[in-house]
């Protein structure tokens, strides 16, 4: 591919849906594009603002914690992976409500008790906070609602 042809490629890929300077490098190492026209292309698709990481993390943390009922430890561990600026996913976290996150996993919680057995108590309360952790979400906060969600069906 040359780099008229990667340029044009890269340019539309990123007009139809957000991606990283990261996830574009790694489309064109895949596609073995010279460095050079590796370094062309990004540099264009940065100052044209076809990507921007900032605004990626954005959208990736609203659509995580909204769609996918993720917590901010599992969506700040993904955007790390995508080398994103901590500075960025910090400032797009900050920008989630924090009652979204404490319904995604009230949701996630309620919804994962009605599908596990109730035998025993301990082994469902434990499940449970498991399942919480998996989604992303702090222990202290998991247990909080847990505890919570426990109470109110024991009554």
């Amino acid at each position: 591919m040359d780099e008229k042809t990667a340029l044009n490629y890269y340019a539309a890929l990123c007009s139809k849906s957000e991606h990283c300077e990261f996830d574009i490098r790694e489309k064109m190492r895949k596609a073995d594009l010279d460095e050079e026209v590796q370094e062309r292309v990004i540099s264009y698709l940065r100052t044209e603002k076809f990507i921007d990481d900032q605004r990626y993390a954005e959208v990736f943390v609203h659509d995580k914690a909204m769609f996918n009922g993720w917590g901010p430890i599992k969506i700040r561990f993904e955007l790390n992976a995508r080398h994103i600026k901590s500075d960025a996913i910090e400032d797009a976290l900050d920008a989630i409500d924090d009652t979204i996150f404490d319904q995604q996993l009230r949701k996630a919680i309620e919804s994962k008790m009605r599908s596990t057995k109730k035998d025993d108590f301990m082994k469902l309360k434990a499940s449970l906070l498991r399942y919480g952790g998996s989604r992303g979400f702090a222990f202290d906060h998991v247990s909080f609602v847990v505890k919570d969600i426990l109470k109110k069906n024991s009554d």
